[in-house]
């Protein structure tokens, strides 16, 4: 084998390789063999078509998948003797194969990019202010009272009562827009808690003060993710339509029942019934869970920091072919939360070649970031367990409700998915040890809400 690296801009480079035509020649008459044991063709034994008749029914350019083959067990080869590591998929230029021939050496090239060389500024002792959480006894009892929820009964209230925050209801409604029935606008027996805002914004307001057997209207204005269009999208659509919700609807509404919840007593035995020792034990146990989310969030937050941080700080030139495999992944990602939403690709308005334009800038930013992570991992002797995969596979099973086998056979047979959710904990494992190096001033939850406003309003100044 001959091979030729040719360096190009940046981190980009060429293999020219070179596969000697003895080597062409035995695997073009091994495959042959193969054909011809397949092979059944007229006025021939099994096995004894002479392969010059088999060479005009199956000539060597249609073989691509033994030419595929053949060209990455030598590309594999020339990264072994260049010692070069690719930062993504490679480029391989299949043209070559319409020009193969019998005891000639077969050429063909390679675009890849490396692994940039980082030069990296000092990760550890990082400074950051980090919130110091106090768990009020409100929230302990809003909490609990969420506890007991589902023990709860109703009671009718009498008639005469008018609605108040807190009460539940049982009514119907007809929804109505421009005069014409409100699709999905309209249902019979609806239940609803005044207050728990599950309702448009506005509907639960214009029910209180309102009794059994009323008949009345509601107005409100629908929002832009009415009808089951997308929710849950972390950033813009592209290709999809940006208007102001303006749809006034109408809703005619008639209150059948308004019951109130009536919660058990907070008991010793009551709880135990729960699997807990005492009164004292829980309400400790839901003091110390509402602790454990808010700091949990903290953690994030300030890893997000972290990582905006490292990449500002690193001159990094990202390499192309893995900001086009990051913006895959932001696509099928998209895709993946319309399909789950409800809603068709196509009615969504999403754009998928727009998407490409419009977040190239943020996956190049995601980009370096990884690309810094995975050069601390490696500096720190970092690697992913098996462990640590188990455990990615159980959490994307819960996540796409999906068996854990399911998700290791979608992940085994795309080796790019594979390789991007093992880069993903490396750089999470890096991420968790610069946080765990950080050097922290605590604030109270009112100053930090002041620190951050404060920070975005500089952003907002600083885009404008």
């Amino acid at each position: 084998m001959e091979f030729k690296v040719e360096e190009l801009e940046g981190v980009r480079r060429k293999l020219d390789i070179e596969i000697p035509g003895n080597v062409v020649a035995q695997r073009i008459t091994h495959a042959y063999k193969e054909i011809n044991k397949q092979v059944k063709m007229p006025g021939f034994r099994p096995g004894k078509i002479p392969q010059h008749i088999l060479e005009k029914q199956v000539p060597l350019e249609s073989m691509s998948q033994l030419w595929q083959e053949l060209m990455q067990e030598y590309y594999d080869k020339a990264l072994m003797e260049t010692g070069i590591i690719p930062a993504g998929p490679p480029e391989i230029d299949h043209s070559a194969i319409n020009e193969i021939k019998r005891d000639k050496p077969f050429s063909f090239s390679v675009m890849l990019d490396i692994k940039p060389d980082v030069k990296f500024k000092n990760y550890k002792g990082l400074k950051f202010k980090k919130t110091l959480f106090e768990v009020t006894d409100a929230e302990v009892e809003a909490s609990i009272q969420n506890h007991l929820e589902p023990f709860g009964t109703f009671e009718i209230y009498r008639e005469g009562h008018e609605v108040q925050l807190g009460d539940h209801l049982i009514m119907d409604f007809e929804g109505v827009l421009d005069n014409e029935p409100l699709e999905n606008g309209t249902a019979n027996d609806y239940p609803v808690c005044v207050g728990e805002k599950k309702m448009i914004a506005g509907f639960e307001d214009q029910l209180i003060g309102h009794k059994v057997g009323e008949e009345f209207e509601v107005k409100v204005t629908l929002p832009l993710d009415w009808n089951k269009k997308l929710r849950r999208v972390s950033m813009p659509i592209p290709g999809a339509e940006q208007k102001e919700a303006d749809d006034l609807a109408t809703f005619h509404v008639r209150i059948k029942e308004i019951k109130k919840r009536n919660l058990p007593e907070l008991t010793d035995e009551f709880v135990q019934q729960q699997g807990e020792e005492s009164v004292e034990a829980f309400r400790r146990k839901v003091k110390s869970g509402i602790q454990g989310m808010k700091e949990n969030a903290e953690e994030v937050r300030i890893k997000q920091d972290i990582f905006n941080y490292l990449v500002k700080e690193h001159e990094v030139d990202p390499p192309e072919s893995l900001v086009k495999q990051e913006l895959k992944f932001m696509i099928e990602g998209m895709k993946f939360q319309i399909e789950q939403s409800g809603m068709k690709l196509e009615d969504s308005g999403f754009d998928p070649e727009q998407a490409e334009h419009e977040w190239r800038e943020r996956a190049e930013f995601n980009t370096k970031g990884y690309v810094i992570l995975e050069g601390i991992a490696k500096a720190e002797n970092i690697h992913v367990a098996q462990s640590d995969m188990e455990e990615e596979y159980k959490r994307l099973a819960q996540e796409t409700k999906k068996s854990v086998d399911e998700v290791k056979q979608s992940l085994f047979s795309n080796q790019d998915y594979m390789t991007q959710t093992s880069n993903r904990i490396l750089g999470q494992k890096a991420l968790n040890l610069i946080f765990s190096h950080c050097e922290f001033e605590y604030l109270s939850e009112a100053d930090m809400k002041k620190e951050l406003d404060k920070e975005k309003k500089s952003q907002e100044s600083t885009q404008q």
